[in-house]
């Protein structure tokens, strides 16, 4: 029921609705209580290959390296190498350009942070290459 000016909640002036301190409300576990409370959720987690997420122990590592200085110093000197300009279509709009990996990040560590390994594209000309949003597959 919405609010209306001049009604009277139903509440004002009631007391008691909340309920008392029941439980360990203001309470502390012992020591020893709370090892024992600890071993026993230690026994009753899934972990590793047991756990419903598991994916063979495939960790996504190769993602760290997009958020790093050296990755943001390679993608800066592709765009000024490249005159911040696709090099398919020749779209120069700033925040529609992409550093493209010629060869996959993920599959080439070696070659990373290349500039030759590079271009800049658009993004629907980035969303045409035949890597990307790809993972797992080599070219």
């Amino acid at each position: 029921m919405p609010f209306i000016k001049g009604h009277t909640p139903w509440n004002k002036d009631k007391t008691g609705l909340q309920p008392k301190n029941i439980g360990m409300t203001g309470k502390h576990h012992t020591t020893k209580s709370k090892e024992k409370l600890s071993k026993i959720m230690n026994e009753r987690a899934v972990r590793g290959d047991k756990h419903h997420n598991w994916k063979g122990g495939k960790s996504r590592w190769y993602k760290y390296g997009y958020h790093t200085r050296r990755f943001k110093e390679w993608r800066t000197a592709v765009f000024e190498r490249d005159n911040y300009t696709c090099q398919k279509c020749g779209d120069n709009k700033g925040g529609n350009l992409n550093a493209h990996h010629i060869k996959s990040f993920t599959h080439y560590p070696k070659s990373r942070f290349d500039i030759n390994n590079g271009q800049t594209l658009c993004i629907e000309c980035h969303k045409l290459t035949d890597t990307y949003l790809v993972k797992g597959r080599k070219r």
